[in-house]
C-alpha cells in the first residue's frame, strides 16, 4: 500500500465462508475509500482462504494463522494496521455505505475524543425480528452524563462506568478508536472467550475515556439460529469470567470502589442462570443459581425464576 489508510479495518474471521463475502462488500461499498482491510483468518477450515484468495483490491490484506479464538487474532492483526484509527467488522455483520464517513467526521472535529460508536439494528434471523440496539440498551445508555457536539453526536461527560455495567451499549462493530487508546489501555484479553469488548471498555473507561456516540444506525448486527442450552452455560460462565476481569483491573487502576457497579451485571448472570437450569432439568443447578445471586442484592425476579423452575420440573 502506497498512501498510509486513515482507517485501519480489523475483520477476524472463522469458518463464515458463506457469510464473509457479504461483510467485505460492505466495507468495498463504503462512501469513505481511505481504508484498509485486515481480515485474519482464525484457522478456518472451510471454504475461506478459498474466498480470500480472490480478493484482489490492494487495501485488503489478508492473514492465517492457527485457531487461538476472537482476541488472539483481533492483537495480531492489530500489530499490522498502518492507520492511526481502527475500526472492527464481524465476519456476519454489515455497515451501512455512509457508517464510516460518518465517524470519522466526528473524529476529525474532535481530536480530544479517543472513540466513537454508533447505533445499530439487531436482526435475529430465527425470529425474523429486527430492534433498535439503543432502545435495546436504554438502561445504560440512560445514565450516561451527555452534551451535544457538532455533527449530530454527543460526548459522554459522565457516567460511562455507570452505563456501561448496566448494559453494554456499544457494539464492537460501530466503533472507530483512535491508536492512542489501544495503546495507552493494552490488548484485548485473551483470556476471555466472550465479553471480550466489555471487558476493554471496562478498562478504557477506568482510564478516562473520552468518547461520544451517534445516534444514526450505521450497523446491521445479526444473530443466527442457536446453540443448545448447554453452551449458554458456557457462554454465562465465561461471562462470569469476564467480570472477574473487570474487578481485577479495577484494583489493578487503583480504583475499587468501581467494583461495586458489576453487581448488578453478576446478579443478572446468574439470575440468568436459574431459567437455564431450569431448561435442562437442572433444579439443583436452579438452586445454586438462585443463593449465589442473592450475593449481589435480594431481587424478587430471583424468587419469580425459582419459582418458575419448581413448577417447570413439577
Amino acid at each position: 500500500m502506497i498512501n498510509k489508510p486513515f482507517v485501519s479495518i480489523i475483520l477476524p474471521t472463522y469458518n463464515r465462508a458463506h457469510l464473509l463475502p457479504r461483510a467485505v462488500e460492505t466495507v468495498l461499498s463504503q462512501t469513505f475509500p481511505e481504508w484498509e482491510l485486515i481480515i485474519w483468518n482464525d484457522g478456518s477450515t472451510d471454504e475461506t482462504v478459498k474466498i480470500l484468495d480472490a480478493y484482489h483490491d490492494p487495501r485488503i490484506r489478508t492473514f492465517s494463522a492457527s485457531n487461538q479464538g476472537k482476541s488472539a487474532a483481533l492483537n495480531q492483526a492489530l500489530k499490522q494496521a498502518n492507520a492511526d484509527i481502527f475500526a472492527f467488522l464481524d465476519d456476519d455483520d454489515c455497515w451501512m455505505p455512509e457508517f464510516l464517513e460518518r465517524q470519522m467526521a466526528i473524529l476529525r472535529a474532535q481530536p480530544e475524543l479517543d472513540l466513537v460508536f454508533g447505533n445499530f439494528r439487531n436482526v435475529n434471523v430465527a425470529r425474523n425480528l429486527e430492534e433498535d440496539g439503543f432502545r435495546q440498551n436504554a438502561p445504560g445508555l440512560n445514565r450516561l452524563h451527555t452534551e451535544e457536539l457538532g455533527g449530530g453526536a454527543k460526548h459522554i461527560t459522565g457516567g460511562f462506568l455507570e452505563g456501561i455495567s448496566t448494559e453494554n451499549f456499544i457494539a464492537f462493530d460501530t466503533v472507530l478508536v483512535r491508536k492512542r487508546l489501544t495503546e495507552r489501555v493494552g490488548p484485548f484479553n485473551t483470556y476471555l472467550k466472550n465479553g471480550i469488548d466489555f471487558e476493554f471498555w471496562w478498562r478504557a473507561g477506568l482510564q478516562g475515556l473520552q468518547a461520544a456516540f451517534t445516534e444514526e444506525i450505521g450497523l446491521i448486527r445479526y444473530k443466527y439460529p442457536g446453540s443448545l442450552s448447554g453452551s449458554e452455560v458456557a457462554t454465562r460462565l465465561n461471562f462470569l469470567r469476564t467480570l472477574d476481569a473487570c474487578a481485577e483491573a479495577s484494583r489493578q487502576a487503583g480504583k475499587p470502589e468501581t467494583i461495586e457497579l458489576l453487581r448488578p451485571a453478576y446478579r443478572n448472570t446468574w439470575q440468568n442462570m436459574i431459567s437455564i437450569s431450569a431448561q435442562q432439568n437442572d433444579l439443583n443447578g436452579a438452586f445454586v443459581a438462585f443463593r449465589t445471586s442473592l450475593k449481589y442484592g435480594f431481587r424478587l425476579g430471583s424468587i419469580r425464576l425459582l419459582l418458575r423452575a419448581l413448577l417447570t420440573r413439577s
